[in-house]
């Protein structure tokens, strides 16, 4: 199931491919990046709002998940989940599609703080942005979680 808030539409570059062949493990992360760029914008936080009020986002955790293996040219689409958010800090969900099949390629949860930039601080979100996380977040509740979503690195399942 998907979420309808796309983050990011584009082919695989040919810098993004390493010496296997397919898409380079770090690439994966620029791309999921560009997700989060995409994602800030849609709850307000543009380049002149964080400029004018002097906040940003930071990336504090981030979980990857490579399910297939992709090649140059393949056309990609990410969409995102908001799983959980508070005052100053979203967890987000991102799932990586070939854009003509649909097929997962790839995952990554993310978890992000609010920051306000003139002190290097956690803040709350301003009103403007905590509203529109609020409302984003209400509509993503009605979304089922993805089966990855806080899934931990272990050899052997307990």
């Amino acid at each position: 199931m998907t979420t309808g808030m796309t983050v990011f539409e584009g082919p695989v570059r040919s810098d993004w491919i390493d010496y296997n062949g397919h898409m380079n493990d770090a690439c994966y992360v620029v791309v999921f990046s560009q997700g989060i760029d995409e994602f800030m914008l849609k709850i307000g936080l543009t380049e002149a709002f964080r400029e004018e009020n002097q906040v940003s986002i930071y990336t504090l955790q981030s979980m990857v998940h490579y399910l297939q293996e992709v090649s140059e040219g393949e056309p990609l689409r990410i969409e995102a989940q908001l799983l959980e958010s508070d005052n100053k800090k979203l967890r987000l969900f991102f799932t990586l599609y070939q854009a003509e099949t649909g097929d997962q390629l790839a995952a990554m949860e993310t978890l992000l703080l609010h920051m306000d930039m003139s002190s290097h601080r956690a803040a709350p979100f301003l009103d403007a942005t905590r509203e529109r996380v609020e409302q984003l977040q209400h509509q993503h509740n009605e979304v089922p979680q993805p089966e990855l979503a806080g899934r931990s690195i272990m050899l052997k399942r307990r």
